[in-house]
């Protein structure tokens, strides 16, 4: 997975480098953006309704990778899969600590902890801003203790980075509420959406932007070779985005699931009943396999991720207008990686966590400014 991944960047994003001029030969950079619970709902990928202009232009200049499935549907596991290049071969590797378990506090040593320690050992300048690994800003600790000075990737990072805002530390800015409360803080007496009256730094991924624009100015005059991570939070749950992107849809329109049903012949136990959807207390109605959520409220979730995604769009086409600004862009690999699908209504669920297709497909998408071949459609078993 590991040679995979790395061969993913240099073999396909790097088609044509060989046939460049000596003298423009450099290293190229790399811009990995990973989003959080992204499934393949993207205009790319066919769904017309979904507002997603910039991840969509950067699908149709470079590669859009239709079949690509994660190793484990949950997010520290499936990160710790891609980062290590390793397939899941033992019970710590479909947990959530994987990452801590197998890599934080290890020593250092040649053979790299990650492919992004990889980069660093080759010269690579790196940065980390926002959930990379499993952590929301990359440290260990618990979702209601303080951040510790502890990485969950030791090496891996040449600085690690994050802006909690106003939420003051990351696990409380992935839950973030616009008036600065979060899950914890709520105990869970929250909905599990929210269209805030704010602009996008209201939201902490706003801030995660404007701190990866700050260091792309800081790295274009440093002149060295750089990988950055930049880890948006949305479209996880809760499903809260400012009200301009909530603007963009018109509930009434955006289609419920074609597949609401629980398939006929399995066992009950590949599905879940949406244990994470239904922390959120004060949703207006609970999931679960024995019934559907109603038609109206099945669309307003839909609504919530949609705008979700449409935010973070917005926040993607801002990092590619500053590289564009920089003229780092003629040097810059990007990568979009979704860490899993998600279950909207689907089989009657709302949540990863299952075998399903649902989970465990999402967005790969790879632009290269070396590729000749544009409009690329590939197939990736991640």
């Amino acid at each position: 997975m590991l040679k995979y991944f790395a061969a993913l960047f240099f073999l396909i994003g790097l088609t044509n480098y060989n046939h460049l001029s000596a003298q423009n030969k450099e290293k190229p950079n790399v811009l990995f953006i990973c989003v959080d619970d992204l499934r393949t709902e993207l205009g790319a990928y066919g769904k017309h309704y979904v507002k997603s202009t910039n991840m969509d232009a950067l699908a149709k200049s470079g590669a859009l990778f239709t079949n690509h499935y994660v190793q484990v549907p949950t997010c520290g596991a499936s990160r710790h899969a891609i980062l290590t290049g390793m397939r899941p071969s033992k019970p710590i590797h479909i947990a959530n600590n994987a990452i801590v378990e197998e890599i934080s506090g290890q020593p250092e040593k040649s053979i790299p902890e990650t492919f992004i320690h990889r980069f660093k050992q080759d010269g690579y300048h790196t940065v980390g801003i926002g959930k990379i690994s499993h952590s929301a800003d990359g440290l260990v600790y618990g979702y209601e203790e303080q951040p510790t000075e502890k990485r969950e990737l030791p090496y891996s990072w040449s600085e690690l980075l994050f802006d909690p805002g106003k939420w003051e530390t990351g696990w409380n800015a992935f839950f973030a509420y616009a008036n600065g409360e979060n899950r914890q803080s709520l105990k869970k007496q929250a909905k599990p959406y929210e269209a805030g009256e704010t602009d996008d730094q209201g939201y902490p991924d706003g801030l995660t932007t404007n701190l990866a624009i700050s260091k792309l100015k800081e790295l274009k005059k440093n002149g060295e070779p750089f990988f950055m991570g930049v880890g948006f939070f949305k479209p996880h749950l809760p499903f809260n985005a400012p009200k301009k992107y909530w603007d963009l849809y018109d509930e009434d329109k955006i289609p419920l699931s074609s597949n609401p049903n629980i398939p006929e012949n399995i066992s009950l136990k590949s599905l879940h009943a949406s244990g994470e959807f239904n922390q959120y207390a004060l949703g207006e109605e609970k999931a679960g396999i024995d019934k559907q959520v109603s038609d109206a409220y099945a669309r307003k979730l839909r609504h919530g991720y949609l705008a979700s995604i449409s935010y973070i769009d917005a926040q993607i086409g801002k990092l590619y207008q500053e590289l564009k600004d920089l003229e780092l862009d003629k040097n810059t690999i990007i990568v979009i990686w979704g860490d899993h699908g998600w279950h909207l209504g689907d089989q009657r669920v709302w949540g990863k966590h299952t075998l399903f297709e649902n989970a465990l497909k999402s967005t790969l998408i790879i632009n290269s400014p070396y590729s000749q071949h544009k409009a690329k459609k590939s197939t990736s078993y991640c």
